[in-house]
């Protein structure tokens, strides 16, 4: 048996360190956050919550439609079947997308929760420096507190801060330094009546946001209030990093003014957050997720792709080959 430190308790962290000790070893996670999940989250406000991260996801590969079976099984997740539109040339028409659409219940981040019990999980932990210790690892966090001894790191926090960690020299570390990832605003807003809005979900071609969905039309959510959850794009965010509540407020009113067929009710709350590492970047490198003769890893999503099924991919890929290493 090994014993593995996970950086990172998204949904990569979650499926790696379950994978690893259900092959009998052990693992120890470690999140810089409060709360498990990463960009699967919901927020809660006084009276109604919001998915200001991940909005859903969707299934291609068939390993990971097995597991979303399971997850359905559970309840952890469920069908979401929205009415869905697009705004093209400033008009809102009906999107033919009609793949199927998943989200977690009652929050975005139910599955992680699921999949964690019986995991060590260290929360408010940011480690900020890996030492290596003959062929093990110790972990030290901002606090100076100290970890370990690990036989292996697994990173699976976001690229930038998977590629801080990095020490130099590992194989895993030059493909990172060619990968970008790109921000995005999200805006949540409550609102005291029902806004008339003909579509669940919008998909935008022009203007500042690319993404708009009634969050409380969601499986599992109170439908009253009516919550709005919009996204802004990537490089007005990047231009924007510091923007005002109040002017984004004001670019999502102006956005639902479009789609409401008469004036919008009172709103009567509303949050901001700034994913700072929300996808990758268009000239993604391949990279490399295992260091054999050092003993590190990296899983997310950002190894793969973008979507919630690479984050799940790319965890199942590291933790055959961490497997393999101890075989």
């Amino acid at each position: 048996m090994a014993i593995f430190a996970v950086v990172g308790a998204g949904l990569s962290g979650i499926t790696l360190a379950r994978e690893l000790q259900r092959a009998g070893h052990r693992c120890q996670i470690f999140e810089k956050s409060r709360g498990r999940g990463g960009r699967l989250a919901t927020r809660r406000r006084e009276g109604w919550q919001a998915d200001h991260g991940a909005q859903y996801f969707t299934v291609r590969d068939a390993a990971f439609e097995t597991e979303v079976q399971h997850w359905l099984e559970q309840g952890w997740v469920s069908h979401w079947q929205p009415k869905l539109g697009v705004i093209e040339r400033g008009e809102a028409v009906e999107s033919p997308d009609d793949q199927a659409r998943y989200v977690g219940s009652p929050t975005m981040n139910a599955m992680v929760h699921g999949m964690s019990e019986g995991i060590d999980l260290y929360t408010k932990t940011r480690i900020d420096r890996l030492e290596r210790v003959e062929n093990q690892w110790r972990l030290w966090d901002d606090s100076g507190e100290q970890y370990g001894l690990f036989d292996a790191i697994l990173l699976t926090a976001p690229l930038a801060q998977s590629l801080a960690l990095l020490p130099s020299g590992s194989r895993l570390e030059v493909p990172l330094r060619r990968t970008t990832m790109l921000p995005t605003w999200a805006v949540a807003m409550a609102f005291e009546q029902p806004t008339g809005i003909e579509f669940d979900g919008v998909f935008t071609k022009e203007g500042v946001i690319s993404w708009a969905a009634r969050d409380s039309s969601k499986p599992g959510r109170e439908p009253e209030p009516e919550v709005w959850v919009m996204h802004f794009t990537a490089q007005w965010t990047a231009n924007h990093l510091d923007a005002r509540e109040d002017l984004m407020q004001q670019q999502c009113l102006t956005m639902l003014r479009k789609l409401a067929p008469k004036d919008l009710p009172p709103m009567v709350d509303s949050f901001k957050h700034r994913w700072l590492y929300a996808r990758t970047g268009p000239a993604h490198a391949e990279i490399q997720q295992w260091d054999a003769e050092n003993n590190l890893g990296l899983a997310g999503d950002w190894t793969i792709g973008d979507r919630l099924e690479d984050a799940w991919l790319s965890a199942m890929r590291l933790s055959k080959a961490v497997q393999q290493a101890w075989s």
